[in-house]
């Protein structure tokens, strides 16, 4: 059963819900910032992620590649660039550029023809398995204490419920 948003409940508890939400994004930022002790640094390795894996969530073959313990070929990597991580992040150009060159010589980033990604094994390494548990845990402790609230329901969707993968 899918989860749904009870409108009339998110809109009447909308202070805690806005709370709740706030909260977990600065417990997934800790989470990312966990290695790295920089914002920055943490968005930059957000933006990579996003922008060179993104694809994965639509192409059929995806289930190939869904485990973190198996590398991605390197032809179902993206292209990324700083322009493109300064776009993601919000960062100036210069700020991105220099972050950047410090997360190479951390060894969690590589330039590889011209396109940032992360360095081979970073991604297989049991740090980035223990961020993903993390942020799943914080994740799971937010639905949960959203459910208890309300603002959430087990059920399926009807008028008055919008489905919370919906966008307006």
């Amino acid at each position: 059963m899918p989860l749904t948003v009870n409108e009339t409940t998110m809109t009447r508890k909308s202070r805690i819900v806005a709370l709740r939400l706030v909260l977990l994004t600065l417990r997934c930022m800790e989470n990312w910032k966990h290695d790295v002790d920089d914002y920055d640094r943490a968005m930059i390795l957000v933006a990579v992620a996003a922008i060179t894996a993104e694809r994965l969530l639509r192409i059929e073959s995806s289930e190939d590649y869904s485990a973190l313990n198996d590398p991605l070929p390197l032809g179902l990597i993206a292209k990324c660039n700083v322009s493109s991580i300064a776009a993601a992040t919000g960062l100036n150009r210069e700020t991105t550029r220099r972050k950047v060159d410090k997360l190479v010589e951390l060894g969690l980033l590589v330039r590889i023809d011209g396109s940032i990604t992360f360095a081979p094994g970073v991604v297989q390494e049991p740090s980035t398995k223990d961020l993903v548990r993390r942020q799943l845990d914080d994740i799971v402790r937010t639905a949960n204490e959203l459910l208890r609230d309300g603002v959430l329901d087990v059920r399926q969707p009807d008028k008055r419920v919008r489905q919370g993968s919906h966008r307006p």
